[in-house]
C-alpha cells in the first residue's frame, strides 16, 4: 500500500489502472487515514495560529455589529476569548476531530458530484464506492500539501500561505474574486488531474476528456462557493 501511495505521485496512470481493477473501498481507508492523521498533526502544531485567527474574526464580527451595545460586546468578547483560547481536553479533542473529519466529508461530496457529472457526460453508470475509491487516492496531494505548508505556516506565523493565484492578493478577503482566485491552487488542480486519470480507467475514456469534465466541475464549484462566501460576508458586514 505504501508503494501504491508513492506511485500515485510518480506513476499515476499505471497506479490508477491497478486501483480501478484490483482495489475496493477498504483500500481507500489507507490514504484517507493518512490525510486525516496529518490534518490532526497540522492542527496541533498550528493551534496557536488557528486560535489567533479565530479570535481576530470574532472580534471583527462583534465590533462591527451595530445592533450590539458596547457593554454586550465586552461581555460576549470575554466569553468568546475564554472559549477560543481554552486548552481543556474536551475542547482540544473536538477541534482536532473536526479537522480530521472535514477531509472525508470533502471527499464524499466531491465523489458524489464527480459521479453525477461523470455518469452524465462520460456515459456509463459508475457506482459511488468506485468513485470514492478513486477520489481517496486522488486526494493524496493534500497530504503533501499539509507536509509542506504546516512548517512554513508555523515558522512565519501566517496561515494564509498560497500555492496558486491567491498569492496575487486581488481584492479583499471574503470578496468573490479573492475567494475564487485563492481556490485556483496547484494542489487543488493536482487532485483534479489525478481524479481525471482515475476516471479515464473508470469510464474507459481518454484522459483529456475526463480532465475537461472534472475541471469544469471544479471551476463551477469554485464559482458557487466563492459566490456564497461573498454573499454571507456581505450579510455579516
Amino acid at each position: 500500500m505504501i508503494a501504491t501511495i508513492i506511485n500515485t505521485f510518480t506513476a499515476p496512470s499505471e497506479t490508477f489502472d491497478n486501483i480501478v481493477k484490483d482495489y475496493n473501498w477498504k483500500q481507500a481507508m489507507m490514504p484517507l487515514a493518512l490525510i486525516m492523521g496529518l490534518a490532526i498533526i497540522s492542527g496541533f502544531v498550528l493551534s496557536d495560529q488557528i486560535a489567533d485567527l479565530q479570535w481576530d474574526q470574532i472580534q471583527e464580527s462583534i465590533n462591527n455589529n451595530p445592533n450590539i451595545s458596547e457593554e454586550q460586546k465586552q461581555e460576549i468578547l470575554g466569553s468568546q476569548y475564554d472559549r477560543v483560547y481554552s486548552r481543556s481536553g474536551a475542547s482540544s479533542i473536538f477541534t482536532y476531530v473536526t479537522m480530521a473529519l472535514s477531509w472525508p466529508i470533502r471527499i464524499v461530496f466531491w465523489s458524489l458530484f464527480s459521479m453525477l457529472v461523470g455518469n452524465l457526460f462520460l456515459g456509463g453508470g459508475s457506482g459511488f464506492s468506485r468513485v470514492f475509491l478513486v477520489a481517496c487516492f486522488a486526494y493524496l496531494p493534500s497530504a503533501l500539501e499539509l507536509i509542506i505548508k504546516t512548517p512554513i505556516q508555523y515558522i512565519t506565523e501566517n496561515l494564509m500561505i498560497f500555492t496558486g493565484l491567491g498569492v496575487l492578493g486581488v481584492g479583499e478577503q471574503g470578496e468573490f474574486l479573492n475567494s475564487f482566485l485563492a481556490g485556483i491552487d496547484l494542489f487543488a488542480f493536482w487532485r483534479v488531474y489525478l481524479m481525471a486519470v482515475g476516471f479515464s480507467y473508470l469510464y474507459n475514456k481518454p484522459s483529456n476528456s475526463t480532465l475537461t469534465v472534472l475541471s469544469g466541475l471544479w471551476i463551477f464549484g469554485l464559482i458557487v462557493f466563492a459566490g456564497m462566501g461573498a454573499f454571507f460576508a456581505g450579510m455579516a458586514g
